[in-house]
């Protein structure tokens, strides 16, 4: 939300005798909507109010003027009205069959634009177009996202799957962006295309009259050769949608004739008007951006839960779709349903950015928490049904361990589980009876078990675990009753400051708390930068919580003073050296890790920051030079300039030297943040960001009042370090993204008959595939006895591959996706029944939408 847009209620009427002459239309389509934040200045209960009110003020209107059209979107808050008043709700129906309401949007609601997870846009219109058409009989043509702060280059691709072909938004501003256009072809980053209108001036106006808010708005519009424009009106923010008094107002206007003929319409007549009059839109190629870069960053616990929110449902999904289909475990459809639900009303463009009220936060949590809760009750079910049926023959000296991988690909990598051990000496083997190394690590639990007969202890154990695509691994804990097992000798060491292994030496700089050296060995490559680059930056921030105006972050302040480097892992499989710093009165630890034969670098950040008005960037300097960053987005990655400025993007940055011989890349991935710049080969994260709540500028803070300021407190997240030569591979960066994002699962079973091998792999062909990624696992909409399993290739180049599904019979699956793409299909149960491809609302775009009975509240 924006106040520009807040204030305009208490508009005065515009004096048209001194106004200077308005540029003259044809025909002005006046869209007379109710922009309704459900949470903003106020909690979800003050929205849900507004909700009912919003559409009883609009139906006493209807039935007032018989030209007046009312256009309505966000179908979570019409589902507000439908369960709470059956009667109204009906009453919208009605007008929508005679056209006097038109319902746009197509989504569940109107969510911040670019930080979500393509699968959250992708179940926005799943959820919002199949509401519309069982309650309405149809679907929307036209998307409407007025008021978020940006638009990311994945979405015209979502919407056109979705069966969208127009969208309307407000922001960035024509002064936020170097894009002239009003009204426009916009091209995503692959290249499909939806035309786009950018709303004039505003999507509200006050409630008297709205000369002023015309003039203003047919001023803003771009010069075109087209002769019909739009313009939205009516209060908004807090609901109310056009008032009495703006009707009046748009009559008079109308007789005048002083802005040409004003139409009362929905958005998606000036489509159907300008595509019928043959014009050609000018083109616009990539995303729509920047407005309010502070919301990036803001409130670092909402993104961080809603991160958590989106990763634990899809990998709940995955299994209790996996379970359901081999083992007959009923499918939680509904509790998927509500709590998707959930997760997408809180990515709404005033909640994840982080520009609302303090209490709005402490709702979000408690609905986010609800909907982890669910996800992994229903992964926790799905495990333990697949564990049952696993073979463990009884061994009395042993404790069986079951490692679980939820990824399309094969991954090795290390795990950890604590558990309760004897005091004597143990050993670790997989199925074979191989011996494994392992390493004891530091316990999360600071006391024994209280039992004086088993005299057991709990202990924490690290492991190297290789588990199969979609599949388990079982490994065994043994009671070694002769002599303690001789542990491999260390592969990785922590000497001083420095971490080493076969692959790389890792230097931490005691000043800085940055690497001084970064080494790959075998070509003896040294990534870091020279000495005393900034690795902690903390500077003034005085903008307000959306960081209206601002550019920039990158800006010089003070460091972090590091008070100790101590070496808290030395082998034999991880070696880690614990970075522990301090500013002001918040602190800051970092622990740097590398294991045996890897070339990646964890870095674990713990922040207690207690800083008000100041902002904490985690720089990445290196001795890469490039004046270009690139960003994970949704559907693969877009390019920005090393400029400095403030940007948004998904989980990994990336930098490239490609004219050195070694092409040298350094990649950055982290599971928590979303705001990122770049200074030459310097990277940058925003990590903590503590404005007041829900302070707007030019609004001042009173020195004798108490406000509350954003990120108190403690916050902990995870970055992964990637080096690579000869350009990298972003197939391998993604694979590593989403194995630190969604960790393999691990837990202690009993024996037991089983007709499962110990291990399994239930899917076959996408280990080596290029880039491309499996973005969900579910039962079809259209019949749950159908699969459905959603790819997207994330890289530049088209993907052709053999799958085979062990989760459905070993049933083949060929696929081809084109660069960027995503795609689904669907797998019948039957055999002799091939699988065919569905849009992202799950239906067959070769096929009629089905019939849907309107008024089936």
């Amino acid at each position: 939300m924006n106040r520009q847009t807040a204030d305009m209620s208490h508009e005065t009427p515009h004096d048209l005798a001194n106004a200077k002459p308005a540029p003259r239309f044809d025909r002005i389509f006046m869209v007379g909507h109710a922009h309704l934040d459900p949470v903003w200045l106020w909690r979800w209960t003050e929205g849900y109010q507004e909700a009912r009110a919003t559409v009883h003020a609009a139906i006493k209107l209807l039935a007032e003027d018989k030209n007046y059209v009312f256009t309505l979107e966000q179908m979570a808050v019409l589902d507000w009205v439908r369960e709470s008043e059956p009667q109204l709700f009906e009453q919208v129906q009605r007008y929508v069959e005679q056209g006097r309401i038109s319902l746009v949007g197509g989504w569940w609601i109107e969510p911040d634009c670019n930080l979500p997870a393509l699968e959250s846009f992708v179940r926005q219109g799943l959820l919002g177009q199949r509401f519309m058409l069982r309650h309405f009989g149809h679907i929307a043509s036209l998307g409407l996202n007025a008021d978020p702060f940006g638009h990311s280059a994945a979405l015209p691709q979502v919407l056109r799957q979705q069966r969208i072909d127009s969208y309307c938004f407000l922001r960035p501003g024509p002064t936020e962006t170097d894009m002239p256009y009003t009204w426009f072809d916009w091209l995503g980053i692959d290249g499909t295309s939806v035309q786009a209108y950018r709303i004039p001036h505003e999507y509200c106006c006050g409630g008297e009259d709205i000369a002023s808010h015309m003039q203003s708005a047919v001023e803003t519009v771009a010069p075109t050769t087209l002769g019909d424009a739009m313009v939205f009106f009516g209060v908004g923010n807090h609901g109310g949608g056009p008032t009495r008094r703006n009707l009046q107002s748009l009559h008079s206007l109308n007789e005048s004739g002083r802005f040409g003929e004003l139409i009362p319409a929905g958005p998606e007549r000036f489509f159907e008007e300008v595509r019928s009059s043959g014009l050609v839109p000018p083109r616009w190629h990539g995303e729509l951006q920047r407005h309010a870069a502070g919301c990036y960053s803001a409130h670092s616990e909402i993104k961080r839960i809603n991160l958590r929110g989106e990763l634990r449902l899809l990998e709940a999904e995955r299994f209790a779709t996996i379970v359901h289909r081999l083992h007959g475990i009923a499918y939680p459809t509904d509790e998927f349903d509500s709590a998707w639900k959930t997760l997408l009303f809180n990515q709404f463009h005033d909640i994840l950015p982080g520009s609302a009220i303090e209490t709005a936060y402490d709702d979000a949590r408690h609905q986010l928490g609800g909907v982890i809760a669910t996800a992994d009750k229903a992964t926790n079910l799905a495990l333990q049904s697949i564990a049952r049926s696993i073979h463990i023959p009884l061994d009395e000296a042993t404790q069986p361990l079951l490692v679980f991988n939820p990824h399309p690909f094969a991954i090795k990598t290390m795990v950890e589980i604590e558990l309760a051990f004897t005091t004597g000496s143990w050993s670790l083997a997989d199925e074979a009876g191989k011996q494994l190394s392992w390493q004891q690590i530091q316990p999360m639990a600071t006391m024994r078990e209280n039992d004086s007969f088993r005299n057991l202890y709990r202990r924490r154990i690290l492991f190297e675990a290789q588990v199969p695509a979609l599949g388990h691994q079982l490994y065994r804990l043994e009671v070694d009753k002769q002599s303690p097992p001789t542990l491999a000798a260390a592969a990785v060491t922590a000497c001083g400051t420095t971490l080493e292994n076969s692959c790389l030496r890792v230097t931490i700089d005691p000043n800085t708390g940055w690497v001084s050296e970064l080494v790959l060995k075998d070509r003896q490559v040294n990534f870091a930068p020279a000495s005393g680059c900034a690795h902690t930056v903390v500077t003034d921030d005085q903008s307000d919580t959306w960081g209206h105006r601002v550019e920039s972050y990158a800006q010089p302040g003070s460091s972090f003073v590091v008070d100790s480097l101590t070496i808290v892992e030395c082998g034999p499989i991880r070696a880690a050296i614990r970075v522990d710093s301090s500013w002001g009165t918040s602190r800051l630890s970092e622990v740097y890790s590398i294991t045996a034969d890897s070339d990646v670098i964890d870095l674990e950040v713990s922040l207690d920051w207690r800083e008000q008005r100041k902002l904490l960037k985690l720089r990445f300097p290196s001795a890469i030079k490039t004046d270009q960053m690139l960003y994970q987005i949704q559907t693969g990655s877009i390019m920005r300039p090393a400029d400095g400025n403030e940007n948004p993007g998904q989980r990994w940055i990336s930098v490239c030297d490609k004219h050195a011989p070694e092409q040298s890349r350094l990649t950055v991935i982290n599971d928590a943040k979303y705001a990122y710049d770049c200074c030459g080969g310097d990277m940058g994260i925003t990590i903590a960001r503590s404005p007041v709540y829900a302070w707007h500028d030019p609004e001042t803070l009173a020195p004798d009042r108490l406000y509350s300021h954003q990120d108190q407190g403690i916050q902990r997240f995870t970055c992964r370090i990637v080096p690579q030569l000869d350009g990298g591979d972003l197939n391998v960066v993604e694979q590593l993204t989403a194995e630190l994002c969604t960790p393999l699962r691990i837990m202690m079973e009993s024996f037991h008959e089983g007709e499962i091998n110990t291990s399994r792999g239930l899917i076959d062909g996408l280990d080596e595939a290029a880039g491309v990624m499996v973005s969900a696992i579910k039962p079809w909409e259209e019949d749950p006895s159908h699969t459905l399993i959603r790819l997207v290739n994330h890289s530049n180049i088209t993907c052709r591959k053999e799958l085979v599904l062990g989760f459905l019979n070993n049933r083949p699956l060929s696929v081809e996706l084109e660069a960027l793409q995503i795609k689904s299909w669907v797998i019948p149960p039957q055999d002799d029944v091939a699988p065919f491809e569905v849009d992202l609302l799950e239906f067959r775009p070769d096929h009629p939408l089905p019939r849907a009975v309107p008024r089936d509240s």
